[in-house]
């Protein structure tokens, strides 16, 4: 906690928490490890609540893929579009997440476990920090 007095009047005291250790990258897993393995040793880091959080999200996400493929091979343009709002939006929370616990480079090693377990259904192009 870090206190600021004489910044504003005397009579306000400004305090600022700082926090944000972001989770870095595991020398223990390397880019031939199992994408769901990846993904379950980074989550596994993570504080309880958004652990579940997160679990919840890919749970959803892992139940749209059978959706988007029967909307696929039955040519239903409109249930796929459906389908795909769905799996943007359940993926936009998801790397929002990832944004908010997580260093850029293991945003990126986790990015590329979704993309590798989604084969095709999350973009290639996915948002990290600079």
């Amino acid at each position: 906690m870090l206190s600021c007095p004489g910044v504003y009047s005397a009579e306000e005291e400004v305090l600022l928490t700082i926090e944000g250790n972001l989770i870095d990258r595991i020398e223990l897993v390397d880019g031939d490890s199992d994408a769901d393995l990846v993904i379950t040793i980074y989550y596994d880091l993570l504080p309880n609540d958004a652990r579940a959080d997160i679990e919840i999200l890919r749970g959803r996400l892992e139940r749209l893929q059978p959706d988007y493929e029967v909307a696929y091979l039955a040519a239903d343009s409109a249930e796929m579009a459906e389908v795909r709002d769905q799996i943007d939006e359940e993926w936009a929370v998801i790397q929002a997440i990832h944004l908010y616990y997580f260093t850029a480079q293991v945003v990126d090693i986790l990015n590329q476990a979704y993309i590798s377990n989604f084969d095709g259904l999350l973009p290639e192009e996915t948002i990290t920090p600079e």
